[in-house]
């Protein structure tokens, strides 16, 4: 389906090696600072399965601006190189109306995200599979996916309406989802709020999951949203079994780091 909203052919990854090392080194630190000044606990569970799998798409629900790169840190690093993850141009493009200080800082966001995530910016404007083609050439090419099928921030901490886009790449190219469930961004930065709180982090990976053969985008995507819904910590669950420093099981169990 061709698009009728921006050019995006200039926005293609990977970006040039040294561009992509300054970026990642960038990110490392900024992941490492942001954990110690705001004291963030960090507890991730079922991410060593998911590093075992050769290719996936990643399926998360969206509260912040702090998910892309906190899930992207939660990627294998022997990866990251082959993880592009999905944003939608409309937001970070620079519009002419905008001051040029504000444009040029988003010229620099753009190369910063592109460099350090392998942010594959699409047009959302021509429609739900308006890139799907685009992206199908990435997938060709080896490469794995990190999706927020909601495209935007949730404003009350629950999951929204998924677009079908993630679900039609896995049925059509035949590659596993693996359903991740983000809480506590929604604390940290939510929507709104420019400067980062202390709050737990918590990021669980489910099993993967495959469209069946006659399933539709729309039915993938349910089971999808209920798969995401069901990795919802459990409050009956003691909070101190999640020790500090835990040594991750290969039961995928609950991984606890802290900084600060």
């Amino acid at each position: 389906m061709t698009s009728t909203g921006p050019d995006t052919s200039a926005f293609r990854i990977p970006m040039p090696l040294p561009s992509r090392l300054v970026a990642r080194g960038l990110l490392g630190f900024l992941h490492f600072a942001g954990r110690l000044v705001c004291r963030v606990p960090i507890r991730r569970r079922g991410f060593d399965s998911a590093a075992r799998l050769p290719q996936s798409i990643m399926v998360a629900n969206h509260h912040s601006l702090i998910d892309t790169p906190c899930l992207f840190m939660s990627v294998a690093r022997g990866r990251r190189n082959r993880t592009a993850t999905v944003g939608g141009l409309d937001y970070f493009a620079a519009r002419p109306e905008q001051p040029w200080h504000e444009r040029l800082f988003r010229r620099g966001v753009i190369w910063f995200i592109r460099s350090s995530m392998n942010v594959m910016l699409i047009d959302r404007v021509g429609g739900e599979y308006s890139e799907l083609d685009r992206i199908d050439e990435m997938i060709a090419q080896g490469w794995s996916l990190v999706i927020f099928p909601e495209a935007t921030r949730s404003r009350d901490g629950r999951i929204g309406r998924f677009r079908h886009g993630a679900a039609e790449l896995a049925r059509r190219n035949d590659l596993p989802v693996i359903p991740v469930r983000i809480d506590g961004t929604e604390r940290i930065l939510p929507p709104g709020v420019s400067w980062p709180q202390s709050a737990p982090l918590r990021m669980v990976a489910g099993e993967p999951l495959r469209a069946e053969p006659d399933e539709t985008a729309a039915a993938f995507t349910k089971r999808l949203i209920i798969a995401i819904e069901a990795l919802a910590e459990d409050p009956s669950r003691c909070p101190e079994a999640d020790s500090i420093g835990a040594a991750p099981g290969s039961d995928g169990s609950l991984v606890t780091e802290r900084v600060g």
